[in-house]
């Protein structure tokens, strides 16, 4: 929540918080269309119709990846900011300054380029390989994004078969043709396929939504990344460079 207080409120906003702020509004618009169709009773129909309760499953699994979501983002963010503002520290410099040193993947980057130059010969085949790591470093934490996907696409699609053998298993009981065995089989046949058109529609929309979430972490990774490059091409590797030459 202090996080979301310092995206909304701080003076001078660098827009590192942004991309939590596009996820906000995006809950927002799923919150209320959940409401929407609780209110016409869609919702209530999709839980209580799938009898083999994957739905429910999908349901829980895409709340616990959106808060995944939500916590890479403020993580990222952070680390954007942190890019952001050793940005404008090396560009208004004509000298190597003294870095703060954090925990973060960008702080552990400069440091890493900065013990580099002990090889100056080698100093922009490291530095490229470091910008190489650093991308992986934070392109690794939105992968599971793509995992959460796929689970959900994964689950909606075993709800059709599940849906599809609860149809075939009501096939099979109809023994006898009298009407309250042709009843009962047609009330199962109607039970699965329930089944397997709810949990094929909440597979893909889980899945959509997932998906569009995790994009805005994705197109976070790649502005940290650009920041990455830019200040270490333009102010970060002159002033090493400069440096050494002082010496």
């Amino acid at each position: 929540m202090a996080q979301l207080a310092d995206a909304v409120l701080a003076p001078r906003r660098d827009g590192a918080y942004d991309a939590v702020l596009k996820w906000v509004l995006l809950m927002a618009l799923i919150v209320m269309g959940a409401v929407v169709s609780y209110d016409y009773g869609l919702l209530t129909y999709l839980f209580e119709a799938d009898q083999s309760r994957i739905t429910v499953l999908i349901a829980v699994l895409y709340v616990a990846f959106s808060g995944h979501c939500l916590w890479i983002l403020v993580e990222l963010s952070r680390e954007y900011r942190r890019a952001l503002q050793v940005k404008t520290m090396l560009a208004a410099a004509t000298r190597l300054p003294d870095l703060p040193r954090g925990g973060g993947l960008i702080d552990g980057y400069i440091a890493d380029l900065i013990r580099s130059r002990e090889h100056p010969s080698e100093m922009e085949g490291n530095a490229h390989l470091l910008m190489m790591s650093l991308g992986a470093s934070f392109r690794r934490r939105t992968k599971i994004g793509s995992y959460g996907t796929d689970l959900l696409y994964k689950l909606g699609m075993l709800g059709t078969m599940v849906g599809f053998v609860m149809m075939l298993n009501s096939m099979g009981d109809m023994s006898n043709f009298d009407v309250d065995t042709l009843r009962a089989a047609l009330q199962k046949m109607i039970a699965g396929m329930a089944v397997s058109l709810l949990t094929t529609i909440a597979g893909l929309i889980g899945g959509i939504l997932l998906r569009l979430e995790y994009n805005i972490a994705d197109a976070l990774v790649t502005d940290i990344s650009q920041t990455a490059v830019s200040f270490t091409e333009v102010s970060l590797l002159p002033l090493l460079a400069r440096g050494e030459r002082d010496v």
